[in-house]
């Protein structure tokens, strides 16, 4: 029986990081993997994709990655949507502050490839060991 892949978000607005976080992923075997610069792209696409697992950036312009998360939340609770992973991406922010909005675990960036890995089979289980 085939599992279906699930589908991966990375909100990063640093390009060169975004880029590390598609190749990172599709290292570790995952195909479905779409990207937003911005919070507010973020929304868009979570509102339009529902991606299973969320990397998201907290320093991001604009809509910060805490508030872009506390609106995700808010939207899943209105709508009665399936509730989303999302794992707080940062070099050195606060992390009571990303679980107070609503992440689900925190990543120190850049994150190495063990650690991504790790992460990913903690929240996807099953999901997470993708043959490449």
């Amino acid at each position: 029986m085939e599992t279906r892949q699930p589908k991966i978000l990375i909100v990063e607005d640093d390009p060169v990081l975004r880029s590390v976080g598609k190749r990172q992923l599709a290292a570790l075997g995952f195909a479905d993997v779409i990207v937003a610069d911005t919070g507010e792209a973020a929304l868009e696409l979570v509102d339009d994709q529902r991606p299973s697992l969320i990397l998201m950036d907290v320093g991001l312009p604009g809509i910060d990655g805490n508030q872009t998360t506390a609106a995700i939340r808010e939207t899943e609770e209105q709508l009665h949507l399936a509730r989303a992973t999302i794992i707080a991406l940062t070099a050195n922010s606060d992390r009571e502050k990303c679980f107070d909005a609503g992440m689900d675990d925190y990543l120190l960036k850049p994150a190495l490839l063990a650690d991504l890995q790790r992460i990913l089979i903690k929240w996807l289980g099953d999901q997470a060991v993708c043959s490449s």
